[in-house]
């Protein structure tokens, strides 16, 4: 197994109210989330953060990169439709680095990771 990435990022108020109020969401939203790539990629850092129907047509993620001042939420298919469901990847489409299924994360979470405080900001 290879280690996921380890960056984070908090949602915005803005982000989050706008993926809270996505039609069909299929999940609870995280306010804070992590990069769902490879240890060690060289591209911007991306997290799912939502999918769309019972049948999840549509995932969206949350990009940023390294100084997380550049930053958007993007509608992506989800990779490999030729996997098999014992094995799907769920990142998204044209990911660079290893599937999902190739990866794991560590047990313990950095210090500084805290997934329940919410991020107030009023920039989407």
């Amino acid at each position: 197994m290879f280690l996921r990435c380890f960056a984070g990022v908090a949602l915005t108020e803005a982000e989050y109210v706008f993926l809270a109020e996505l039609p069909q969401a299929q999940y609870q939203l995280p306010h804070r989330v992590t990069c769902d790539l490879e240890h060690g990629h060289d591209s911007d850092h991306i997290a799912f953060c939502q999918s769309i129907g019972a049948d999840e047509e549509a995932a969206w993620w949350i990009t940023w990169n390294s100084d997380r001042r550049m930053r958007s939420l993007v509608e992506l298919p989800f990779c490999c439709d030729d996997c098999i469901a014992a094995d799907a990847c769920l990142l998204p489409d044209g990911h660079p680095g290893r599937h999902s299924f190739e990866l794991t994360t560590l047990l313990v979470p950095p210090s500084d990771l805290d997934l329940l405080r919410p991020v107030r900001s009023s920039t989407p």
